[in-house]
């Protein structure tokens, strides 16, 4: 039988141009992390259970996928009937950033600015635009409890979405201290508080009818039709600090939409402050978020650490790109130089490096045939123009260069042919 060439559910392969722009969208969000002063750290895919679960991580602790012990470990854990895993895939980067800074917060600038780009994976029914496995672009800010420090998050997040010309992304903003406000003053025991603010937190996936079923079946009727008096409520009054960071924002960034939302709950129990997401008309889900998780640092054993960060949902950002045609650069080379015969395969190399050494993206023919199988490759390839080296040009000093669009050709010398490639946009 042969093996399956489909991945499994919620991964992907992805085509030269799909890495291209991808790989392009990821060189102007690290531009734009680091024009606003954020310095990039990295953490590894796995981490230990230990740091993964009972770390405010909400639902998504559920969606881990673990790993198993391994060896001798994993026999012991079988004869004694106890956890097989000891490791998972990291469901965000907020988890591994509060390890990593416990760790290394000694030797680092106070506060300090971070941006983390990198994999993330949760074992969730997989649909159109959420994977099982998908990249968070974060930025955070650890060391600074100044309301300045979501003002820096946000409008470094909105930066990003200005550099690609996405327009129409409006900021949702509340503070997890009214959430928690509300929820006292309806009654709801501690003990059910975390799970109404994730029923909370699906209204933009399941609809108010559908949470308001939930909350009731949840926390009972009376506590329920109190949650939605002040919970799902389409605008709220700014207070202390979100006033304040509205207000920065919409003087920092003028075409800003931001309003307060008191249904926004974000769904790690980690956030301690204010929260905000980011939200786009061409999307049933948010484009991205984030808030204040001030004691996620005393987990790892350290002092009490006041932390800011938003994340960029790099999936949902590459498909609105997609959608609009803004995903940017193709993998195509600016040109593809022919192989004449195998004696001139060598003055083809030396033309393909002469090229790149001036800027430019050159592929030499890799097989050997007839220059009309080489032809075909570079139109596959999207390559502007194929460069012929036949044993006259290798004797002249020029060679042929024939532009696949119009199918134009010209005997141009290195510097000429350079000229002519650079400018065909």
């Amino acid at each position: 039988m042969a093996l399956p060439t489909t991945p499994p559910s919620g991964f992907r392969d992805f085509l030269p141009d799909q890495v291209a722009a991808r790989a392009r969208a990821v060189e102007t969000i690290t531009g734009v992390y680091r024009s606003f002063g954020f310095q990039p750290v990295a953490t590894p895919a796995v981490e230990e259970l230990s740091v993964l679960t009972g770390q405010g991580g909400g639902e998504n602790e559920k969606l881990i996928f673990k790993i198993m012990k391994r060896g001798e470990a994993y026999s012991r854990a079988l004869e004694e009937r106890s956890d097989l895993a000891d490791l998972g895939l990291r469901f965000d980067l907020t988890l591994p950033l509060a390890r990593w800074y416990s760790k290394h917060g000694s030797q680092l600038s106070h506060p300090f600015k971070a941006f983390n780009l990198g994999p993330v994976w949760r074992a969730e029914r997989a649909q159109k635009g959420r994977y099982r496995e998908f990249t968070q672009c974060d930025v955070d800010i650890i060391g600074s409890d100044s309301w300045g420090a979501e003002v820096e998050v946000i409008t470094a997040i909105l930066a990003v979405f200005k550099a690609f010309g996405l327009d129409g992304v409006k900021v949702h903003l509340n503070d997890r201290r009214l959430v928690d406000q509300a929820l006292a003053a309806a009654s709801v025991p501690e003990d059910k508080r975390g799970h109404a603010c994730v029923v909370v937190d699906k209204l933009d996936k399941i609809g108010r009818d559908a949470v308001i079923a939930e909350l009731v079946a949840s926390v009972g009727q009376a506590a329920a039709d109190a949650l939605v008096k002040s919970l799902l409520v389409e605008d709220g009054a700014a207070t202390e600090p979100l006033d304040k960071i509205i207000a920065a924002v919409k003087a920092l960034v003028p075409a800003a939409s931001i309003a307060v939302d008191p249904s926004l709950m974000r769904g790690m129990g980690y956030y301690t402050g204010p929260v905000f997401e980011f939200r786009h008309a061409s999307l049933s889900g948010s484009l991205g978020g984030g808030g204040r998780y001030d004691r996620l640092t005393e987990k790892f054993g350290g002092p009490s650490t006041p932390a800011c960060g938003g994340s960029i949902g790099f999936e949902r950002l590459m498909l609105i790109l997609e959608e609009t045609g803004k995903n940017g650069d193709t993998a195509a080379p600016d040109a593809v130089v022919t192989v004449f015969s195998d004696e001139l395969r060598g003055r083809s190399l030396e033309i393909g490096a002469a090229l790149r050494a001036k800027g430019l993206a050159i592929d030499v023919y890799p097989g050997g045939g007839k220059l009309k199988t080489q032809f075909k490759y570079a139109d596959q390839k999207k390559a502007g123009y194929a460069i012929v080296i036949g044993p006259d040009e290798a004797g002249r000093g020029v060679m042929q260069v024939k532009a696949l669009a119009t199918g134009e050709e010209q005997a141009l010398t290195l510097d000429e042919a350079c000229a002519l490639i650079a400018g065909k946009h």
